[in-house]
């Protein structure tokens, strides 16, 4: 069988473990069926400027969050094969790639346009740096036990100002992300909005919010109390003195992410977070694990 004329950059982690293996693995398949035109272990190529059909990802969530760091605002489609822990982002399982692929190449995928929030931070001399966020921007204290003022304003108005341990932004698809973690909801990662979630804030009255992605939000260290820092996306995180802010607003870049596994969003929820569903009455007979008998247990009887 020939290869396909659709082209195909593979990128991945070399230091993961499993992600060098399994490229190899895959490679004469791959190649057989695809233009492969790189393989970027070591992150050799600027993917900003990489011609392609698809960005095939070889790691975790981290690995893609890294992808789409590097891809900056290009809009190549991202599959992504999990060699994580969890894998929320990452459509396939190593053992599904090939089949995956066959559908991808038979038309049979869809794809979500996820969006992207821009980060840029200022201090007294002006702009300091600017990222895209496909999960979520996070200001901290830096010392452990201190706190962190900040004020948050919206649309040029206070909303609230904060104090506690710091607080997350996150897109739709970072609502699964450190944001769940520290109490925030759950969002459809199709929906276009932004969520604020406090962690450990001083007042019990503050309480996490969910915002149209239109706003423009702005984050302003107030205080002495402690030092703060911030991530993006979970990268290396950076001081952020006193009196600076930090200006979040819709990227107007998406990315977009392929899905072949068929699957729907909440069937990810019931398998990566545990859901069970309805409780477990006794004697019911619908009262199977997880509501549909996909674990094979028998019905739990009195």
């Amino acid at each position: 069988m020939g290869r396909d004329p659709r082209r195909v950059l593979i990128v991945g982690d070399r230091r993961r473990q499993g992600v060098a293996a399994g490229v190899e693995a895959h490679r004469a398949f791959l190649e057989s069926r695809l233009t492969v035109v790189g393989i970027d272990l070591d992150e050799t190529i600027d993917l900003s400027t990489a011609e392609a059909d698809l960005v095939l990802v070889f790691g975790g969530d981290g690995s893609i969050l890294h992808v789409a760091r590097r891809l900056g605002a290009r809009s190549v489609p991202v599959l992504g094969v999990n060699y994580g822990r969890f894998g929320f982002l990452a459509d396939l399982a190593p053992a599904e790639l090939e089949e995956g692929i066959g559908r991808w190449l038979a038309g049979d995928y869809t794809t979500a346009a996820r969006s992207r929030l821009r980060v840029r931070h200022f201090d007294e001399d002006g702009m300091v740096g600017e990222w895209l966020a496909l999960n979520d921007v996070v200001i901290g204290r830096e010392d452990l036990g201190r706190m962190v003022d900040i004020d948050l304003d919206i649309d040029g108005g206070r909303a609230v100002s904060c104090s506690g341990d710091g607080l997350i932004l996150a897109t739709a698809t970072g609502s699964t992300a450190h944001a769940l973690a520290a109490g925030g909801p759950l969002l459809d990662p199709t929906v276009d909005a932004v969520v604020i979630v406090p962690i450990a804030p001083h007042s019990l009255s503050t309480r996490p919010i969910v915002l149209a992605g239109s706003h423009r939000i702005v984050l302003t260290t107030r205080g002495t109390r402690a030092p703060g820092k911030f991530t993006v996306d979970g990268a290396p995180a950076l001081p952020l003195g006193e009196g600076d802010t930090l200006v979040v607003e819709d990227a107007h870049a998406p990315l977009t992410m392929v899905r072949v596994s068929g699957g729907p969003f909440y069937e990810a929820l019931r398998g990566k977070l545990g859901w069970r569903g309805r409780p477990r009455y006794a004697g019911d007979p619908t009262d199977v694990l997880d509501g549909d008998g996909a674990d094979g247990n028998a019905p739990r009887g009195a």
